[in-house]
């Protein structure tokens, strides 16, 4: 099969963000040092050998589908500063003179963009570049998530390993348990353990909810109490899974310019124009190689 690389970008860029590293402030008074990490992070062999490169931005806070649903929906996220965007939109133009497909939405999530991507990719083999646990949804025989600070392959197996679910069980487990990073409540009483042990013995909602509907009590520590809260949160939970499951209904074409004699030339012109291409001496010489 052939090979596609999906990048999850807040998870490259804010790890530099926020990382303890020296400021690079360009002539025009912008730190860039996110910028130069992620730039210098893309410009590597096992990217530009890629068939396919797709890079997923959010740009979707506060005006996304989720919030029209929950307009508390990672209300606790702060929204991005003026020098977050000056870099990432930088970096939009910077990934689409290498060659690769820029995806970005104001109503889809990165993850969304991803998660349709790899619908559509179906004669592809997906690698996804990632620490975002909620996209362990996606994997499959097909998909796999790679964790690009320690390497951890996350495949089918590895997921059933680490969490006692299944892949096609994360939206779920996500909307028993809450997700706090994403303001979403969870049910009352249900806390890890006790949705890992329901959804081993449940595949779905639906399953789940028809058992308690006819029964008094759940296989678990404190079942009926645990039922009980269960019947009560019926709406909440399937609200939750709007929230936690993706839409694969959010890319209809990945096309894109390849990199060529002209866009590597317009790369270097912009980097000489922001005063960052001699930072990116090193990076530039290893794409100028892979030029048709």
């Amino acid at each position: 099969m052939k090979k596609a690389v999906l990048i999850d970008v807040c998870s490259v860029f804010f790890r530099y963000y926020f990382s303890q590293q020296p400021a690079i402030v360009n002539e025009q008074g912008w730190d860039v040092s996110a910028l130069m990490a992620t730039v210098r992070w893309l410009c590597k062999k096992e990217l530009l050998e890629s068939a396919l490169v797709i890079m997923a931005f959010d740009e979707s806070l506060g005006s996304g589908f989720r919030h029209e649903i929950n307009p508390l929906y990672k209300a606790n996220r702060a929204l991005p500063t003026e020098d977050i965007i000056y870099q990432l939109e930088l970096l939009k133009t910077i990934s689409q003179y290498l060659g690769f497909v820029v995806l970005a939405s104001d109503e889809f999530e990165a993850d969304d963009l991803i998660a349709s991507s790899c619908a559509l990719l179906l004669d592809h083999r997906c690698t996804v570049y990632t620490r975002d646990k909620d996209l362990r949804q996606l994997v499959n025989e097909r998909v796999s998530l790679l964790d690009f600070t320690n390497q951890m392959h996350w495949t089918p197996s590895a997921v059933l390993e680490e969490m006692d679910i299944s892949p096609q069980q994360v939206p779920l487990y996500l909307a028993l348990v809450g997700d706090s990073s994403d303001n979403i409540q969870g049910v009352k009483g249900v806390g890890d353990k006790t949705a890992r042990m329901l959804l081993q013995q449940f595949n779905d909602w639906p399953q789940l909810l028809s058992y308690i509907q006819q029964h008094e009590a759940l296989n678990v520590r404190r079942g009926a109490r645990i039922r009980n809260s269960l019947l009560k949160a019926e709406g909440l939970v399937k609200e939750n899974l709007l929230l936690t499951q993706f839409r694969y209904d959010a890319v209809t074409s990945l096309q894109c310019e390849p990199i060529s004699e002209q866009s590597f030339i317009d790369l270097v012109a912009l980097l000489e124009h922001l005063s960052l291409q001699p930072t990116l001496k090193k990076s530039i010489q290893l794409v100028s190689g892979y030029l048709p």
